[in-house]
């Protein structure tokens, strides 16, 4: 009977054990490796590449945003810019990801400016809110732009940046066009699809259900990052951009970010958005997928973009 006794304490201990493991640490654990950790994903791709690789002059720049975080980037000039692009790289990437584009824009004639987001690169600050505060990183890079030359300015995004590209957007009409590259619908959306990727992806993670561990996740997202999650809602944010050119790009086979979040997000947009879809199974490497189509797709947002709000253009290759 003692004995008895001993194991079933023991299994009750072990129960509750495994609870404040799945439903208390984890999330815990979740919510701080996606807001507080500072990770940068070694892209052996271009690492070492700076605009001066592809023969383009470029300044070391700095500049703050409007809550105080100082940003650092590269600054190229065009020979008499049409407008300035601003690029804005993924999570747990730097400037890097977004180097190989910067010959594209220069041949269309217009300024870059790439910069390393908030918490990321040799920028500065503490947390990554999933677009909530980076939309103001995207702002103070407009204004740096703004100040170097006239002209209109562009976002163009991957992942991250094309959610921040996109809520940033909404809250700026000067903003011309937006390219938003394998963005997300909102932040609950892909903490669901991603909690859900993981159980496939970790042997462990298959004890973890997706529900109630997903809103715990976002509600210690959202305390560990100073922010609310459900606000980072870029499907809504979208419906803002109506009456500007937008380019909403996929892969086809992309899990982490499936294409059809791109025709909701198009959708929402209005009759100027369109959808490019690039074969394959990566995750925001769509440029390197389908570099023709995406050159073409996006030259024809620039020139949307420089002719002014009241100008279409006929669309080519994109939906």
């Amino acid at each position: 009977m003692r004995t008895r006794r001993i194991l079933k304490w023991a299994g009750a201990v072990l129960l509750v054990a495994l609870c404040a493991f799945v439903f208390g640490w984890v999330p815990y654990w979740l919510g701080g490796i996606a807001t507080t950790r500072r990770f940068q994903y070694n892209d052996r791709a271009n690492n070492g590449l700076t605009p001066a690789s592809f023969g383009l002059a470029f300044e070391e720049v700095s500049f703050q945003t409007a809550d105080g975080v100082p940003l650092r980037g590269w600054w190229v000039p065009a020979p008499a810019p049409k407008g300035t692009v601003v690029l804005l790289h993924g999570l747990n990437r730097s400037r890097l990801e977004m180097v190989k584009k910067v010959p594209f824009v220069h041949e269309q004639g217009w300024n870059a400016v790439l910069f390393d987001l908030r918490h990321h690169g040799a920028s500065g600050g503490d947390v990554s809110s999933f677009g909530w505060f980076e939309k103001n990183d995207a702002e103070a890079a407009k204004a740096y732009a703004e100040s170097r030359s006239k002209g209109p300015v562009v976002f163009w995004g991957v992942s991250l940046g094309a959610a921040t590209a996109v809520l940033a957007a909404a809250e700026d009409s000067s903003v011309a066009g937006v390219v938003c590259d394998s963005s997300y619908r909102s932040l609950p959306d892909t903490v669901a699809h991603h909690i859900r990727l993981f159980r496939n992806f970790r042997w462990w993670m298959r004890i973890v259900p997706s529900w109630p561990v997903g809103p715990e996740v976002l509600y210690w997202m959202g305390r560990r990052g100073g922010f609310n999650p459900r606000a980072v809602d870029v499907q809504a944010a979208a419906s803002r951009l109506a009456g500007r050119p937008v380019l909403f790009v996929c892969n086809s086979g992309d899990r982490r970010m499936p294409s059809e979040i791109a025709f909701d997000l198009k959708a929402a947009a209005g009759e100027r958005a369109r959808v490019l879809v690039v074969p394959g199974t990566t995750h925001g490497e769509a440029y390197r997928d389908g570099k023709p189509a995406y050159d073409s797709a996006v030259g024809d947002l620039l020139r949307e973009a420089a002719a002014g709000p009241a100008t279409r253009v006929a669309s080519g290759p994109p939906n």
